[in-house]
């Protein structure tokens, strides 16, 4: 029940996202002001997931999740009533913003850190999979019915939806039975010590170091391909937005195929083992095949076979930080992984966009010195450039993923490092 109230919620929070992204843009036709309203929110998800995690380990979870939701709610009537009233001000949206974007430092480690309260540790990458269905159902359903919305009823609708969907959720964590672990340690802490006892956990383990360090790469190396496939399809196609929205659509879909598959088999007994050949796949089959194709059936293929390893990525991957992180530690140190897996956007973004612009693409073009080198397996023209950055992270991924066999702290954290239900573990000692 919770699951299905956080993809009504989920999907309408990613509708309303896209009707405030149009409604700036046709308002302002600034592309700087999209990325400010985003950029708000993540500074403010950043700042706030330390702070964050430690309230998540002092306070009831029930309660930490339902303030998530229904603050959330709030903001959205406040600008439901104000978009009735007499309009919403720019300045209005961005505030809007930022406070979701504190609300969002809590809501994510707050149900990372319930699951495995709710969930036995043998299921626990199941759980996690149907998590990465809710996000593969919002991308292929949010957009299109925010146009539909949008576009058929008007801003107001499209906001009153995500208001109705947020009670929903809201409702569902009330009807739930939510376990609580001992919160006496996190509330023997300050703010402040509180705040920093995540960082301190992992810096204290290094199968945790090892882990986040690998994933931090992966992940930055994903967001470069995130950023420049709509880029690159568009360059391609002659500005066919009909392409590019569905070789997004079929990469979401292949998501939700990629968990439904994650939810049948049994868990991985080497759950590591299982997120590195994910990482291969990913890589191989979802960046390196789609930077050489050079047609629609290709990119979709290959976005396709991207989304759909992700289940088995991230399904284990949380899994092992559930069953090795004490529960009683799990939203301080959720809320640092969160902002350390924060960080891989903008350092991505401040690479990948002036890299694609300033030398990948003059590069790739006729007479280019890296269509000469790389002409033969990524094609060149409009996008060879940014088709070149999803060969060169193809390669990068598939040599990190080949490394985390190699390195034994990353290739033996499952083992090494004991369930947090096997052992005592002192959870102040971070």
């Amino acid at each position: 029940m919770l699951w299905a109230g956080q993809i009504l919620s989920v999907s309408a929070a990613r509708m309303v996202n896209f009707g405030f992204g149009v409604w700036l843009f046709m308002r302002t036709h600034s592309a700087l002001d999209l990325s400010l309203l985003t950029g708000v929110a993540f500074v403010a998800t950043m700042v706030c997931s330390p702070f964050a995690g430690a309230a998540i380990d002092r306070l009831p979870r029930r309660l930490t999740i339902a303030v998530g939701d229904a603050g959330t709610v709030v903001v959205l009537a406040t600008l439901l009533a104000l978009f009735a009233w007499n309009g919403v001000q720019v300045w209005e949206l961005f505030l809007a913003n930022t406070i979701i974007g504190v609300l969002v430092a809590f809501e994510v480690p707050a149900y990372s850190a319930t699951i495995s309260l709710m969930v036995s540790k043998q299921d626990l990458s199941r759980a996690n999979a149907m998590r990465t269905i809710a996000d593969s159902v919002q991308n292929v359903v949010a957009p299109t019915l925010g146009a539909i919305a949008l576009r058929c009823l008007g801003i107001n609708t499209v906001v009153l939806i995500a208001v109705l969907a947020g009670l929903v959720a809201v409702g569902t964590v009330f009807l739930v039975k939510i376990p609580q672990p001992d919160r006496t340690a996190a509330c023997a802490d300050g703010w402040w010590q509180g705040a920093g006892a995540g960082f301190r956990y992992i810096a204290a383990r290094p199968a945790l170091i090892g882990l986040q360090l690998t994933f931090f790469v992966v992940s930055m190396l994903s967001v470069m391909g995130w950023q420049v496939l709509t880029p690159m399809v568009l360059l391609r196609t002659g500005n066919d937005e009909l392409a590019a929205g569905l070789v997004q659509t079929v990469g979401a879909v292949g998501g939700v195929v990629g968990g439904v598959v994650m939810l049948l088999r049994p868990p991985a007994v080497r759950p590591v083992r299982s997120v590195l050949l994910a990482v291969l796949a990913y890589y191989s089959l979802g960046r390196i095949v789609l930077g050489m194709g050079d047609g629609m059936v290709e990119w979709a293929a290959s976005w396709f076979c991207s989304w759909a390893c992700m289940p088995f990525l991230r399904g284990n991957l949380d899994a092992i930080w559930q069953v090795k992180v004490d529960p009683a530690m799990q939203g301080r140190v959720f809320g640092a992984r969160q902002v350390i897996d924060n960080l891989a956007l903008p350092l991505a973004l401040a690479v990948v966009g002036p890299l694609a612009d300033t030398v990948l693409e003059p590069g790739m073009q006729p007479g280019g010195a890296l269509l000469k080198v790389f002409g033969s397996v990524v094609p060149g023209g409009p996008g060879g450039g940014m088709a070149l950055v999803f060969f060169g992270t193809g390669v990068l991924g598939v040599l990190v993923g080949l490394c985390g066999f190699f390195v034994r702290t990353v290739r033996d954290a499952d083992t090494a490092l004991p369930d947090h239900d096997m052992v005592p573990e002192l959870v102040t000692s971070a």
